[in-house]
């Protein structure tokens, strides 16, 4: 058996940051819709990125080839620009419970592509990590699931959120390369950067940005949504992307299923939020499949 690995550390620190931005992002309340809440949280990653980037990196234009300046554009659209708002669609639709199942498939995603675009694999004992870890999920988002009968599109809602996961894993698995050779918290930073064009895009496309402006100037919460968006979109991306860097593509997205426990415990011990029998058994199931996929 190997010991952790630092890529294996990172995916699972990430997995706890995102959850403490979660819980914080939920202590905010829902007054604020959640694409506003978004754009907010990016922005604010995107500008601690690139002052680190500066401070740590010194980098101004990397050395990229044309090839590579392509993958990072379309990894910023479509993995948070697109992925995001289809997401946010998913969630309009059939509700988080659902979604949280749908969710599941990330890291089969993440697997299959890494299998074909970076010939990685797995062995047995990670596989059955992968599937015990899946099981897990699907038990703490039954717990709370809506019935789909009573949602009016739930085919669309599972497509919107079937093609979120989907392309949230194309957008990390074809950047790993170059986040492998090239100055991190640039990277990182410019791939967020450019997500925030494309969804300021979509919002003047639409013709939303006067009413996303009147929204976001109703925020009372600044120094949590700060706090949040510090932690999820600074610390946690960082963290998620350092995870890809240093391990393969297919343990890091198994391992950073976890932030499913992780909000499970932190939303017991702060919000206060019973633990059901089905998240005792999908949490179980998790640890085991992640011990498994870690040690093997």
């Amino acid at each position: 058996m190997d010991v952790i690995g630092l890529g294996e550390i990172f995916a699972l620190s990430s997995a706890l940051m995102w959850a403490i931005a979660v819980i914080l992002f939920t202590k905010i309340g829902t007054r604020l819709p959640a694409f506003e809440l978004n754009l907010i949280k990016n922005i604010i990653g995107a500008l601690l990125l690139i002052i680190t980037s500066w401070a740590v990196e010194s980098v101004l234009v990397p050395n990229f080839s044309m090839t590579d300046w392509i993958l990072v554009i379309i990894s910023g659209f479509i993995g948070i620009a697109i992925a995001d708002t289809l997401y946010m669609k998913a969630l309009n639709t059939i509700g988080a419970g659902a979604t949280g199942i749908v969710a599941a498939l990330y890291s089969p995603s993440v697997v299959i592509l890494s299998m074909f675009y970076l010939n990685e694999s797995l062995g047995f004992m990670q596989w059955l990590g992968l599937v015990l870890v899946l099981g897990g999920i699907i038990f703490i988002s039954l717990d709370k699931s809506p019935q789909l009968d009573n949602k009016k599109h739930p085919i669309k809602g599972i497509a919107y959120a079937a093609t979120s996961v989907f392309l949230t894993a194309l957008g990390v698995v074809m950047i790993k390369p170059i986040v492998e050779q090239e100055p991190f918290f640039y990277v990182t930073g410019l791939r967020l950067t450019i997500g925030i064009v494309g969804m300021l895009a979509w919002l003047f496309l639409l013709r939303q940005h006067k009413q996303c402006w009147q929204r976001i100037k109703t925020i009372d919460q600044w120094p949590m949504v700060i706090t949040a968006s510090v932690t999820g979109s600074f610390i946690a991306m960082s963290l998620w992307l350092a995870g890809y860097k240093y391990t393969s593509a297919s343990i890091a997205a198994i391992l950073n299923e976890t932030n499913f426990i992780f909000i499970v415990i932190l939303a017991a011990i702060i919000l206060k939020e019973p633990i059901s029998k089905n998240k005792w058994i999908g949490s179980g199931l998790t640890i085991a499949g992640v011990v498994l996929v870690v040690l093997s």
